[in-house]
Order: structure tokens, then sequence, then C-alpha cells
């Protein structure tokens, strides 16, 4: 088993929309939901698109609000994860390697930040 611990960090960008922390493959996601490039589009008045039904993304991850932290179990076989807006922009993809070993799980300590915002998409990014 695995256990990462995630940190959103509050920021403003983004600050009342939820993210969703997806574990496995971000290539696989994409291609089982059709979706192309990590960034949503926007409209005229820069509010970004939706490409991605809500409750697709509450089967496939975990909601963490702005400044929250929380914590996800996974199987052994999950190596890697990333990170959607609401509106289905992507974040890098973590690969899980070297983790500590506290009580015997694997863990992982990941950041998430906000990037863009104002006068882009705002997306998130794991630090």
């Amino acid at each position: 088993m695995k256990r990462i611990v995630v940190t959103r960090e509050k920021k403003f960008a983004s600050s009342l929309m939820p993210y969703w922390v997806i574990p496995g493959s971000k290539q696989a996601f994409m291609a089982q939901f059709g979706l192309f490039g990590d960034i949503s589009g926007h409209n005229v008045f820069g509010q970004p698109l939706n490409r991605i039904a809500i409750g697709v993304l509450d089967a496939n991850g975990a909601r963490i609000k702005n400044g929250k932290q929380i914590v996800l179990d996974l199987n052994d076989d999950i190596f890697s994860v990333f990170a959607s807006t609401q509106s289905g922009s992507l974040s890098n993809e973590v690969i899980l390697q070297g983790g500590q070993f506290i009580d015997g799980i694997e863990t992982y300590y990941l950041k998430l930040t906000t990037k863009g915002g104002f006068s882009t998409v705002s997306y998130p990014w794991f630090e």
C-alpha cells in the first residue's frame, strides 16, 4: 500500500474551485475521456470552459479545497498521480517513487499549488 498526503497551498486564484487529486496515469485518463492538451479553453471573459463532468472527477479522484490537506491510501499498482480543476485543466503528473516508509507504509508528501489566473486560466501544479 502507498499513502499520499497532499496539501493544497492557499492561493487567491481559483480559491473557490475545488481540485481533484486523481491516482493513476494522466495519459490513460486523457485518452479515456477524449481530452487533448492540459488546459481547458476559456470564453471571452477569461472563464474556463468545462470539458469534463464533475461526476467523472468524483468517480476517479478525491476533492481538495484551497488551503486543505487530504490523505489517500493507494494500491501498490498505482505509480503516479495528477490533479484536475472542475473545468478539466490538468496538472503535471507526479511519479511515485522513493517515498518514506512510515509504519510500514510507503508515504509521499505532495504540495499542490495554482498557476495562472487573472490573465489566463488557472490550473493545478504539483511542486
